[in-house]
This record gives C-alpha cells, structure tokens and sequence, in this order.
C-alpha cells in the first residue's frame, strides 16, 4: 500500500513539474515577444532619433561659405568711358498754360531757362556721384533738334513767347553756359546737332537744304563760333537730315525722327515705342547698304524718354514737357527728362540714365 501512494505522489508531481515547465514557457514566449516588440521600438526610437538629429543639424548650420566673387574686386586699373549727354525738345519760345494743362504742366522762356540749367548741371551731380569710380574721356552733348518752338502751325505763332529769331538769340548764351560748364568739368565737349521739325523756315517739310533753312543749325553754328580755336570744344554740324559719330569703336546716329511719325503709327498704347524699333531696324539697314555701321541710333521727336540700349535704340525725352498737343491726343503724361549715357570702350552703352530736369518749387507753379 505505501508502494502505491509513493507511486502515484510521484505521478503527481511528474504532473505537476510538467504543467509548470508549460506555464514558464508560455510566459517566455510571451516575455520573448514583448522583449522582440520593445527592441523593434528601440530601433524605431532610434532610427526617428537619427532623423530628427539630421533635421535639427540642418537648421543648426551655418551656411556662411559665401563665393569670393561677392567680395569686391580691388581697383588696379583706371575704368575709362565716355559720356554721351542727349539734348532734344526744348522748345524755346513755346508756352504751355498751367489752366489749359489741368495743372499738370507750365512751361515759358524763365522756366525753359531754368530746367535747361538743371539739364547741365544735373548731368555733372549724375557723373559725379552715381557714375563713381570711372575716368572720363570727355563728354559728347548730342543737340536732336526742336531747340525752338517755331512757326510751323498758326496756334504756334499766335501763343509763342518770342518770334523765332528772337529766341535763336535768346538760346545761344544759354547753351553757351551750359557748354562752358562742361568744359571746366570734363575737359573735352565734342557737340554734334541734328536740325528738327519746329525750326523749319517754312510750313512744309522740306529735305533738299534742310540743315540750312532750319533754326536749330543756326544756334548751334553760332554757339560753335563762340568756340572757335578752343579745342577743346568740338562740332559737328550736319548739311543733312541726321548726324552721324563714333565713340571709340561704337558709331551713333543722330536724328530727330519726325520721319518716323510719317512712316509708323506712334499713337498705340505702346506710344512711341513701335516707331523707334521700326525706324531704327530701317535706318540700320539703309546705313549698311551704303556700307556704313551703326550701333545706335538716338531720336527725339516723341516727347518720350525711351533707352533700349540693347535693341540700338535711345529715345529722348524733352525740356517742355506734356503740352496741350499731347493732352489733347490722350498720350500719356512724362515729366521732362533727358538722356545721360555711359559709353564703355568696350561694351558700348552701359549705363543710361535720365536727367530730371523740373523742379516745380523753383519754377513757381
């Protein structure tokens, strides 16, 4: 009998043993998965951890590895280049009424006076102080015609300050000063002029003399008779419509461009802009098939100040601003403004800038 109960206590806990040895491998199969799901967590933590560290590193850099070209280039050599200053429109002897113009515009003989002045001087503050650094060759004053008001149209003859004549005289001392004043600033002024439409001595345009019949020639003939022997201060006056001359290895043509409102349409909401390009592609060829090059061509005439030196083409402003012509036409408004350039020996046309010529507190309007 006790044989029995010892045999059967060690069943029992055979039993026993057996049902624990399953219970601890439950449980390690259960601990071995939580300890494989923490790891994939730690991996996980770890690899957000590296990306995060990668995210932070990006804002935490410092991005300083500037290239040298930022830095400027010390100056070893002299940088040489031309002005090219464009006068054009002036107008002498027009008036403008500050009624008629809706209190836009006021122009007479004392106003012309003074913004011809601001025209000289303002081109010198300009080469002084914005144009810094370079050496000047000279200066070029480019004179594109409509120097006077003129005869042309009856309402011209009833409403102009002076007679035609008698503004010639007016002008010449005025440009004379203006001339003189760049002499002593740029040692050397080279004065090439183009005649206008205004200055004609007769109603109807004329091609054959018309230099000779034309007031704008006439002052500026007289002006270079002030300078004669100077040499210093240089001209060329031209027998034909338009000028042409060269600054170092680039050739200007000089024109007033009444031709181009007879040949293209400037009135479209482009304005003045159409006719330039047109003009001067047409100019450029007729010059080339007579075996002559140009690079530029300059135009007054529109009362619009459009330089597009990279198409060739610069369009001059004017001295007596927005009239009752171009109010009445609907063309847009534009202070008057003039043209000063920059001619690079290399590059040609680099710098082109406007020249502010009113001042609305000096002229007392």
């Amino acid at each position: 009998m006790a044989k029995q109960t010892l045999e059967g206590f060690a069943d029992q806990r055979d039993i026993e043993v057996h049902a624990e040895n399953q219970a601890i491998a439950r449980k390690n199969r259960v601990l071995h998965g939580e300890l494989t799901t923490l790891a994939d967590r730690v991996a996980g933590s770890e690899a957000e951890n590296a990306a995060l560290e990668k995210e932070l590193g990006l804002y935490q850099r410092k991005y300083n590895d500037r290239p040298k070209w930022l830095a400027p280039a010390k100056k070893t050599v002299e940088n040489h280049g031309t002005l090219l200053a464009f006068l054009s429109d002036t107008h002498y002897g027009e008036t403008i009424g500050l009624a008629e113009m809706g209190g836009y515009n006021k122009y007479n003989l004392a106003i012309a006076e003074m913004r011809t002045r601001e025209f000289f001087e303002r081109t010198v503050r300009l080469a002084r102080d914005y144009f810094a650094g370079v050496k000047y060759d000279g200066i070029v004053l480019a004179i594109g015609g409509d120097l006077v008001s003129g005869d042309i149209h009856d309402e011209l003859q009833q409403s102009n300050e002076k007679s035609t004549l008698d503004t010639t005289v007016w002008a010449i001392p005025r440009l004379y000063a203006g001339i003189e004043m760049w002499r002593k600033e740029f040692g050397a002024v080279h004065v090439v002029s183009a005649p206008g439409n205004h200055g004609r001595d007769d109603k109807v345009p004329r091609y054959k003399g018309r230099s000779a019949h034309n007031a704008d020639s006439h002052i500026v003939k007289i002006v270079a008779m002030q300078f004669e022997g100077s040499g210093d201060v240089t001209f060329e006056i031209p027998e034909s419509l338009d000028s042409t001359f060269s600054i170092g290895q680039w050739n200007f043509g000089l024109e007033h461009g009444d031709e181009l409102s007879k040949n293209f349409s400037g009135s479209a909401e482009i304005g003045w802009l159409g006719p330039l390009i047109r003009g001067t592609n047409r100019k450029v060829n007729a010059y080339a098939a007579e075996g002559k090059r140009l690079d530029y061509c300059l135009w007054g005439h529109g009362h619009q100040l459009i330089p597009v030196p990279s198409r060739g083409v610069i369009g001059n402003g004017s001295i007596c601003g927005y009239n009752e012509f171009a109010r009445g036409r609907k063309f847009r408004p534009e202070p008057p403004l003039q043209s000063l350039m920059l001619v690079d020996p290399v590059h040609g046309v680099t710098i082109p800038a406007p020249v502010r010529v009113q001042n609305r507190t000096a002229e007392g309007w």
